[in-house]
């Protein structure tokens, strides 16, 4: 059905991008304006065609890819997409593909032709002013983005330095694809290791039997040689590599409940997963798995506090909100931190403490009960951000959680059957899995006996595009 312009005018107003048009400008808009329509799967525009055509989008949802690499899904009322290649004499630099049925809003150069000859310059000048906006966006978009590539060169610096701090090391990457073999082994290169990537898994057990390794990485295909490694090689860590999303990770690690160190990746994030499984060997051949800090830029600013007694946790809450809201952080990423430090601040109080035999003293009562903590049984909480991270941690004087207790935990709540292990204990049972869904990345450090840290991070833009992940570590 075609819309009138009065009523095309009326929607585009209300479009971030068009807020700064006076109300002529946009009549003058809408009479040129066509709506057009994709179905779901529909290629909008193909990378290297031309187009002389911007889209902005009504409804729906769609994806934006650059060599099968997805860039971004757009799915907000008056995003736009597409080129004038009449004016910019480019063609289209991306793929878009609709996801669902897609409505949008055609605006093509070819269309101003067309126009009055005495309207000519005036439809010429509004081509140019949407135009101008287009580029002012992007340009303002690739700063960003700019900005954000050199954050994350800064962290992979951060994290080769503290390796090569280190007394160096060997390690045996496990991995089939070799696209997600190289910028691996080019960043542990870098960082001063020795890396070697056995062609099947036949080779890998004969280098692993016949050479010193410190560490051995491997991906789903390969857990039964971290079986192998754990099993007869001490010296080793070996380092489960998983592209699962949560639920997949956890049935692998109930089969496999050996696997004592497991690092989360995200394929479609080189640099965050290369950072993150850089700082996991850094941690693991440096014998030095604590610290929130690993996980931000260098200088980021931690505040810590002791946790002494339950009725603190909403007043260390409400300090941490506060810091936060000083710094810019957002309400909707603020709900997701709050959540997630309740949860760790209940546990420190009510789970982490046991006895000399390792009995929990106090997960059995209510936890509307109050509990004060003698002063070797106090943890602390720490929180920082350093502008593209939120880190959030408890740090606790036991070293009494286990593998059992996530796996088994975390697998009931996601198999629709939280609470079915809380026998015996005063709390619902089901703060692991709150905890690991309100943050982007959950991080378990646990040296048993000795202290149990969990770090919860959050992107400070919010981006809940993928799943949340997991990583522990076990010595």
């Amino acid at each position: 059905m075609k819309l009138q312009p009065s009523i095309i005018a009326e929607e585009l107003k209300s479009f971030t991008f068009f807020k700064s048009f006076e109300e002529e400008l946009l009549a003058q808009l809408a009479t040129i304006v066509k709506t057009k329509s994709f179905p779901a799967g529909k290629a909008i525009l193909t990378e290297g065609d031309s187009t002389s055509s911007l889209y902005f989008l009504r409804s729906g949802k769609v994806e934006i890819t650059l060599e099968n690499g997805r860039i971004a899904n757009l799915e907000s009322p008056g995003e736009v997409f597409g080129e004038i290649s009449t004016l910019s004499a480019n063609v289209a630099s991306v793929n878009v593909r609709a996801i669902n049925d897609v409505e949008c809003f055609e605006i093509s150069s070819q269309d101003f032709e067309s126009v009055p000859a005495q309207d000519k310059d005036r439809f010429t000048a509004l081509l140019y002013k949407i135009y101008s906006l287009v580029l002012s966006q992007r340009s303002a978009k690739a700063t960003e983005k700019a900005r954000l590539f050199e954050v994350i060169n800064k962290e992979l610096h951060e994290a080769q330095t503290v390796l090569q701090r280190g007394a160096g090391g060997r390690v045996l990457l496990v991995e089939p694809d070799k696209k997600r073999q190289v910028p691996i082994k080019m960043a542990l290169g870098a960082s001063g290791l020795i890396v070697e990537i056995p062609e099947n898994m036949e080779e890998a057990r004969e280098l692993v039997k016949n050479n010193k390794y410190d560490v051995v990485l491997c991906d789903e295909s390969g857990v039964d040689l971290l079986k192998h490694v754990q099993a007869g090689h001490d010296q080793i860590f070996p380092v489960f590599l998983t592209s699962c999303d949560v639920l997949g990770t956890l049935q692998v690690l109930e089969q496999h409940r050996y696997i004592n160190h497991i690092v989360s990746r995200n394929v479609e994030d080189r640099a965050t997963t290369i950072r993150y499984i850089l700082t996991a060997i850094g941690k693991l051949l440096n014998k030095d798995l604590f610290g929130l800090e690993k996980y931000l830029m260098w200088g980021a600013e931690i505040q810590n506090s002791v946790i002494s007694h339950s009725a603190q946790r909403e007043e260390l809450r409400e300090e941490m909100t506060a810091h936060f809201r000083k710094v810019g952080i957002r309400s909707t990423v603020l709900d997701r931190v709050n959540l997630a430090a309740e949860e760790m601040l209940m546990n420190a109080v009510y789970d982490a403490p046991v006895d000399s035999n390792g009995n929990h003293l106090f997960n059995h009562i209510s936890r509307k009960e109050e509990v004060s903590l003698e002063k070797h049984q106090c943890s602390v909480f720490s929180y920082a951000s350093d502008g593209v991270m939120i880190a959030v941690s408890v740090k606790d004087p036991f070293g009494s959680l286990t593998k059992e207790i996530i796996v088994d935990y975390l697998l009931s709540c996601y198999n629709n059957q939280a609470g079915s292990m809380n026998e015996n204990k005063g709390g619902a049972g089901r703060g692991l899995h709150l905890m690991l869904e309100a943050a982007d990345l959950t991080i378990f450090n646990v040296k048993k006996g000795v202290s149990t840290e969990v770090i919860s991070l959050f992107y400070v833009e919010q981006r809940r595009e993928s799943n949340p992940a997991f990583h522990y570590f076990f010595i």
